[in-house]
């Protein structure tokens, strides 16, 4: 069945992903000259696309809490490319993510066309420009989702919090909502700290090929009830990232943590 189940499921992806993109052209193009129902109808895809393509992949999604309204600041730790469709399922917002995901084949193209705020970490200078952006996103009625960590993890902590795109919410006083991810395997299958986190040197390819052969999953998105705000972005990353931590449930144990991902 494993075996059965990694092609059914990439054909099954890839229709439902090409009938979505084709939507949201379309959307684009007949409500261009309406931006509150060109908005209300990308929100609506990208909820039902990242839904489905959950229970595709043999998820459940369990929302704990309640998803901010946009516009809003949110962030979450990272665990793995899964995040993207669990936090996609019910915010109405735009992701940041490096700059190499622009140019990755099918997911560079959606990543674009949903509008996603791309960074180069390799160039300090570009976080000024990605503020900005911030900005635009933030007055144009989306909410704005960041991973502060800067990398995804297996799951036995909250990684140190990266302060420099948080300059926006702190020079604003805005505040920063905070969310929390986990994953959890049925007895029998790979753990998810392997299955369903991508970290370390885990080569894309190799780990998606595996996920897709998971029987099922669990993914839990749990939002605080309460939000962090601090004018140093510094402080604000340290405070968020408490925040987090206050609601995250580890996927593995620290004294049980991989020291390789085994792909």
């Amino acid at each position: 069945m494993r075996a059965l189940r990694k092609p059914i499921r990439i054909l099954l992806l890839g229709a439902v992903t090409a009938v979505s993109y084709l939507l949201l052209l379309l959307d684009l193009v007949v409500l261009l000259p309406v931006p509150a129902l060109r908005r209300r109808g990308r929100n609506a895809l990208y909820h039902a696309w990242s839904r489905v393509c959950i229970r595709i992949l043999g998820g459940r999604l369990r929302i704990e809490g309640q998803p901010p309204p946009a516009p809003f600041f949110l962030v979450s730790n990272h665990l793995s490319y899964v995040d993207i469709l669990v936090l996609a399922s019910c915010l109405d917002g735009f992701f940041i993510a490096k700059l190499e995901i622009r140019h990755w084949p099918l997911f560079g193209l959606l990543s674009r066309t949903v509008g996603t705020l791309f960074i180069d970490r390799e160039l300090r200078r570009d976080v000024v420009r990605v503020n900005g952006l911030i900005e635009e996103v933030l007055d144009s009625g989306y909410g704005v989702i960041l991973f502060p960590e800067g990398t995804s993890t297996q799951g036995y902590e909250v990684a140190a919090f990266r302060s420099a795109l948080l300059d926006y919410p702190a020079r604003r006083g805005m505040p920063v909502h905070v969310a929390a991810i986990g994953y959890r395997t049925p007895p029998g299958e790979i753990p998810a700290n392997l299955a369903m986190c991508w970290w370390g040197d885990a080569q894309f390819a190799p780990h998606a090929r595996q996920l897709l052969g998971v029987r099922s999953f669990q993914a839990t998105l749990r939002f605080s009830s309460r939000t962090v705000a601090s004018p140093d972005r510094k402080e604000l990353a340290e405070e968020a990232r408490r925040a987090v931590i206050e609601i995250f449930d580890p996927v593995i144990d620290p004294d049980a943590r991989a020291t390789d991902p085994g792909l």
